[in-house]
């Protein structure tokens, strides 16, 4: 008799790369024969990731991103009594946020519990965050990591913080990159077309960035080397992919510091990769990271990548070979690094020529699942 493993994936407020692994992610497990199941909030961005997935079986759930006093005791006992009369073989949380309210909702729960996979998809404890708000997150990661049967870091500086951090045992994280897919797609719009649409000189060197606009990402930092870079090289643009809370402080910031000609805002565009073609380079300043996906997206299309020295970018990135890596906050050397793309675009077509081929061999979404799928297997064998 052939058992459908029965899977609850959890899933806090996502936008940009998370969502988009959720989406892959989802899809390809359920091609792999799981019943999945979605505990998330019924967001519209969301929604339609799960329908693309080809997931229908959804529980509304007000997760939040941060901690609310008030709304989560009320959220945790609606998760427990759903899970009373909904029976899983794992419950997979993405996030922090979905991981403490899981293994909390199970606290105390009568009869065998069912083993609880996280997703940790961020730093535990980045630079940027407060030194108390880091300690914090990690003695609750040290009180609750008996509750979870595994935990899946999406780059080696979370995989280190799990097990040097928080204490766990090898054996119990495994560093799963997230994907991209590689399928035939349309082809993309014209290199000129795209610049002729949008007003983007055809001589220009054209900088882009995809990112949610927060503090984090450093469109800031990106904003400053670009004041500097412009005044000795007039060709360079800047293309800016996305929208969130930093966006208005950072159109401004643009036309304070005279770059309202240089700087395009394009807002949240649904087929950004479909643009990366028309990029003659592409930069994320992120102050902390994970796994991006907007690097892997744009390494795949040839371009080569200025990134911050943080998070998961080093493993993407191979400084001087399929891009430039510089220090987080630092203007000025991101403004070197863009000079010296610009002032050799034979170099830097050769670092997005390594970038492409790298990217084919190392960022397969198949290969994602696979692993995710492996980690299914072991918990289910054990059970």
């Amino acid at each position: 008799m052939v058992t459908i493993p029965r899977i609850l994936q959890v899933v806090r407020p996502a936008t940009g790369g998370m969502l988009k692994h959720v989406e892959l992610l989802l899809a390809g497990l359920s091609e792999a024969g799981h019943e999945i199941t979605v505990a998330c909030p019924p967001e519209e961005k969301l929604l339609q990731s799960l329908k693309a997935a080809q997931v229908f079986r959804l529980f509304p759930l007000d997760i939040g991103d941060g901690l609310r006093p008030l709304k989560d005791p009320l959220t945790i006992r609606r998760l427990a009594r759903f899970l009373r009369s909904h029976p899983f073989d794992i419950i997979h949380a993405h996030g922090g946020k979905a991981g403490l309210l899981i293994r909390l909702a199970l606290t105390g729960r009568r009869g065998s519990s069912c083993p609880v996979v996280i997703s940790c998809h961020n730093e535990i404890q980045p630079g940027n965050v407060q030194r108390r708000s880091g300690q914090l997150r990690c003695r609750i990661e040290r009180i609750l990591r008996g509750g979870t049967a595994h935990f899946i870091a999406v780059s080696p500086t979370i995989h280190k913080e799990l097990t040097q951090l928080i204490g766990c045992p090898p054996e119990q994280v495994t560093f799963v990159p997230n994907g991209i897919e590689f399928q035939e797609e349309k082809a993309p719009l014209d290199y000129k077309t795209v610049r002729a649409k949008w007003g983007w000189p055809q001589d220009s060197f054209m900088i882009g960035t995809a990112a949610r606009l927060t503090r984090e990402k450093g469109i800031d930092v990106l904003l400053a080397a670009l004041q500097q870079a412009i005044r000795r090289d007039h060709r360079l643009r800047l293309v800016i992919i996305g929208d969130g809370p930093f966006g208005d402080e950072l159109r401004q910031a643009a036309l304070d510091m005279g770059l309202g000609d240089d700087v395009c805002f394009l807002g949240f565009y649904e087929s950004a990769r479909t643009l990366f073609p028309a990029f003659d380079a592409f930069v994320l300043p992120s102050r902390t990271e994970g796994w991006p996906l907007s690097i892997m997206e744009a390494m795949a299309v040839g371009l080569p990548t200025v990134a911050s020295r943080v998070g998961g970018i080093p493993w993407l990135v191979q400084d001087g070979k399929t891009g430039i890596l510089v220090e987080p906050g630092n203007s000025s050397e991101l403004a070197e690094a863009l000079l010296a793309l610009a002032s050799n675009r034979l170099w830097a077509r050769r670092l997005g020529q390594e970038a492409m081929a790298y990217a084919r061999d190392h960022f397969d979404a198949r290969v994602m699942v696979a692993q995710v799928d492996d980690i299914y297997q072991r918990i289910l064998a054990g059970k």
